[in-house]
């Protein structure tokens, strides 16, 4: 990923779920982030939305449909 592409190191993200081979999935739905994401980097993300905020270059890590992060260091 080029880093130098985000807003400031972040960028939104949604899962895309299936339930097997051919068949066709489903988006995540909504979610309400948190405004500051734990873990030794952490940060606020930079403006509301209906999506996950990771941070390039860190570890990220969210709960499916939850409004929790953390982003660490690798």
């Amino acid at each position: 990923m080029n880093c130098t592409a985000t807003d400031g190191g972040w960028f939104e993200l949604k899962a895309y779920v299936t339930t097997g081979a051919g068949e066709s999935g489903v988006w995540e739905s909504d979610v309400t982030q948190v405004s500051q994401c734990n873990g030794n980097v952490g940060g606020y993300r930079p403006y509301a939305s209906n999506n996950h905020f990771a941070k390039c270059g860190f570890i990220n890590v969210f709960a499916f449909e939850q409004g929790t992060c953390t982003i660490d260091s690798f």
